[in-house]
């Protein structure tokens, strides 16, 4: 059920992410601040002014600092969460327009490499940048298009020297024909150094055209050995981590963008923004099993599906949204089929969850 509604957040708010326990900063993308929600009450507790459009942020709970990058300029604030007061800016103060897949927002997601160090994502410049937080730019890594996220494989899994290895996504550009890829760089000490690359269609040209692919979104599977990483034109493409080779596709829904793991079931649901049904996959054969209507309507011209999802923790439920519908549903996964929605008269796009 809608428990409340949280009022005047800004022109265009559009992810809310959860920074210490107590609270929430809600992003505003067509204003030059956040607003504060307390997690408790659910009220507006007010604004950050920032010199930039906000993109996404990362949190440090150890430093009680966030990152928050830059929608319109390739910048970076770190905020004191505890103060909700901005401390240190970096980059530069000019507005930027990438042409790349993943559109025009001018950062991709921001990370925290340790207590010191951080990424940020450059997507004008196509650029990884590791900053230090005093301010100070440390190393550089160009890359074939604009990188959307940075990610490793999950800390369990992780071998001695793996800590310091990352994989970023290169989203691609349809016009010019660059497929996306998966860029793979150590940390060695101060500098960034790139370790391999797979493009997605390199398992067969012939048959994966880069004029309609764009990646969005990779995810690990839960034994850190494959990434699943889903393209626009509707696949689902299945990299092994050490060889860095392209080992299966699997079919999927255009737009095929965001996959959540049921790691006790051995099975991901991938998210298909711009189509009416969600895909289960077999994680352990990298199979195709079954796709489940959530939307009414789809379209290359919107998001029919909302980037966010969520499972219960008995692993019974999994939510999202169809956004463009302003549904909110919850998939029985017993049963395979939606159980319930909820009219909100929203378009939810993105959001966090707190079990």
């Amino acid at each position: 059920s809608l428990l409340t509604t949280v009022e005047n957040t800004g022109d265009g708010p559009y992810g809310i992410d959860q920074q210490s326990p107590d609270k929430a900063y809600a992003l505003t993308r067509r204003t030059e601040s956040l607003t504060i929600v307390n997690n408790e009450t659910f009220e507006n507790e007010g604004l950050i002014p920032l010199e930039h459009r906000p993109r996404s942020t990362n949190y440090n709970s150890d430093t009680d600092l966030t990152l928050v990058s830059g929608g319109n300029k390739a910048m970076t604030s770190i905020i004191k969460v505890r103060k909700d007061k901005v401390v240190k800016v970096i980059g530069e103060d000019v507005e930027t327009h990438p042409h790349d897949y993943g559109g025009s927002l001018s950062t991709g997601h921001p990370l925290w490499v340790n207590n010191r160090q951080f990424f940020m994502l450059d997507r004008a410049a196509r650029e990884i940048q590791l900053w230090r937080r005093k301010g100070e730019l440390l190393s550089t890594i160009y890359t074939t298009t604009s990188v959307h996220h940075v990610l490793q494989q999950p800390a369990s899994t992780m071998e001695k020297g793996d800590k310091h290895t990352y994989y970023a996504v290169e989203e691609g550009n349809q016009s010019e024909q660059i497929p996306p890829a998966i860029l793979r760089f150590e940390l060695r000490d101060d500098m960034l150094v790139e370790t391999g690359r797979v493009e997605l269609n390199s398992i067969d040209p012939s048959r994966y055209d880069a004029s309609v692919m764009g990646a969005h979104h990779a995810s690990f599977r839960p034994d850190g050995e494959y990434m699943y990483v889903g393209s626009a034109e509707g696949n689902l493409f299945v990299v092994n981590r050490k060889s860095m080779e392209v080992e299966t596709v699997i079919p999927a829904g255009k737009g095929a963008g965001h996959t959540t793991m049921l790691s006790m079931r051995n099975q991901a649901i991938i998210t298909n923004h711009n189509d009416t049904f969600v895909s289960v996959i077999d994680t352990v054969n990298h199979e195709w099993v079954r796709n489940i209507e959530v939307a009414g309507s789809a379209s290359p011209d919107y998001k029919s599906q909302a980037h966010t999802s969520g499972v219960s923790l008995d692993t019974q439920y999994f939510y999202s949204a169809a956004s463009h519908d302003g549904v909110f549903y919850r998939i029985n996964l017993d049963t395979w089929t939606v159980e319930k929605t909820l009219p909100t008269g929203a378009n939810l796009l993105m959001g966090s969850f707190t079990w």
